[in-house]
């Protein structure tokens, strides 16, 4: 069975099965580029290039697709840092109410504590953040460091989207 689902970094699930044919020749391109292990900025210049000559805006699945690419591997190459519970918790709250500020709407999250919490200028308390947890249907879990190293390799990305393309 085809899969068409992509996992992020952060756990999200972008369907690909949703793309176009234009965004599934890129992709399929940006792959080819990305199975090669190019050097972290390099990719990163050359996968923005791509996009823009292709016409695809920001909210593309390739554009979020390739974003992650990058993220994999400045990490893999020690240039970026490891996603935190904030990357995740920004990622989770885009998913499922749209923006933070519907989220704060909607929960009574303080919108102000939220952003200085994403910019790394605050933290949350455990009791804090469970209650954030809460509405977004999700939960605090712990891994080991070798599980999530595993996780954010380059090349679990590059199998799962060769997957998702044949």
């Amino acid at each position: 069975m085809k899969r068409h689902s992509y996992e992020t970094i952060t756990g999200r699930r972008l369907d690909l099965g949703k793309m176009n044919e234009a965004e599934t020749e890129l992709l399929a391109a940006v792959l080819g580029e990305y199975e090669q292990q190019p050097e972290w900025s390099r990719f990163a210049a050359w996968w923005v290039a791509r996009i823009r000559q292709g016409g695809l805006s920001s909210q593309s699945l390739v554009y979020r697709v390739c974003q992650d690419l990058e993220a994999r591997l400045g990490i893999a190459q020690g240039k970026v840092a490891r996603p935190d519970y904030r990357d995740c918790l920004a990622d989770l709250i885009e998913e499922r109410f749209g923006s933070r500020y519907r989220f704060c709407k909607e929960t009574g999250v303080d919108p102000g504590h939220l952003s200085r919490v994403l910019s790394s200028r605050s933290e949350l308390s455990l009791q804090n953040l469970q209650r954030i947890l809460e509405p977004l249907h999700a939960a605090l879990v712990i891994r080991p460091v070798e599980e999530v190293a595993e996780r954010l390799a380059p090349e679990r990305a590059a199998q799962s989207l060769a997957e998702a393309a044949s």
